[in-house]
């Protein structure tokens, strides 16, 4: 991010009011400033899985009294536990430098949370073994997914435990950790720091689906591949995701939505 911070001269003119007079170059004011690289430059489409992280109730939390001296501490503590928690669970327990899914390759900040692409490479699965058939191919790369999801999943469940950690140092800080997940493909913008595709939009409105924490897009995932203990955790429901379609099929946990008041379980049906 680049800063715009020219010197300002208020002035008062007798016949039209207020103006302000710049002490600089008005053509440095310019989409430069986004700092994403050329906007022109060619790009190519990356399948990805697209994680989006949300703090339920970061607005409220910020409108404390001199939240100038609470806020900053807060994200920076949130951000490190939330960088450290998917490096980790990403690593086998056994093996310090083996991990069970490549670490995402982008994340931005999104104001009240965080955004992370997981890039999805069938080339990298298939050069293991050359001889793999096309079932054992995919089934691979489901698990692939299967191992980010079900992370990125405990990391939710474990932000009360963060929580706890911290509950001497802030008042009244974000509840609930929300996380959307949907795969798809993105296509980079201004030489790769930013990108844009509809997963990024459906993960942005599956973390605040009704009163859930966690719900991951149906599409182009498979629950049958995930270690067996998730297989009751989560069902699949229909729902509407407003902008994207009024069917779309995602997997949301099944203790949450049983807890989920009656008026709110009718924004669901099943298959």
């Amino acid at each position: 991010m680049n800063v715009f911070a020219p010197k300002y001269h208020y002035l008062i003119h007798p016949e039209k009011g207020i103006q302000v007079k710049i002490d600089e170059d008005l053509n440095r004011f310019n989409v430069d400033l986004l700092n994403i690289g050329d906007l022109r430059a060619p790009s190519k489409t990356i399948e990805v899985l697209s994680v989006s992280f949300d703090l339920e109730g970061f607005t409220t939390f910020t409108k404390q009294v001199d939240p100038h001296l609470t806020i900053p501490n807060f994200i920076s503590d949130f951000f490190n536990w939330l960088f450290n928690n998917i490096k980790y669970s990403m690593r086998d327990q056994e093996q310090e430098n083996i991990l069970w899914a490549e670490l995402p390759f982008f994340s931005k900040f999104m104001g009240d949370g965080v955004l992370f692409l997981w890039k999805i490479d069938l080339d990298k699965i298939t050069q293991v073994d050359k001889h793999l058939s096309s079932d054992q191919l995919q089934k691979l790369l489901l698990e692939f997914l299967s191992n980010v999801i079900t992370s990125v999943f405990d990391i939710c469940r474990g932000y009360q435990h963060f929580l706890k950690s911290v509950k001497t140092n802030y008042v009244e800080p974000p509840s609930k950790l929300r996380c959307g997940i949907a795969r798809g493909s993105v296509f980079p913008i201004g030489n790769g720091l930013d990108f844009v595709g509809p997963c990024i939009n459906i993960s942005t409105r599956l973390q605040k689906m009704s009163d859930l924490s966690f719900a991951f897009s149906a599409r182009g995932v498979d629950l049958s591949v995930f270690h067996p203990s998730y297989h009751e955790v989560f069902v699949k429901k229909q729902v509407a995701i407003r902008g994207i379609g009024d069917n779309e099929l995602i997997y949301i946990s099944r203790e949450e939505f049983d807890k989920l008041p009656k008026d709110l379980k009718g924004n669901f049906s099943d298959l």
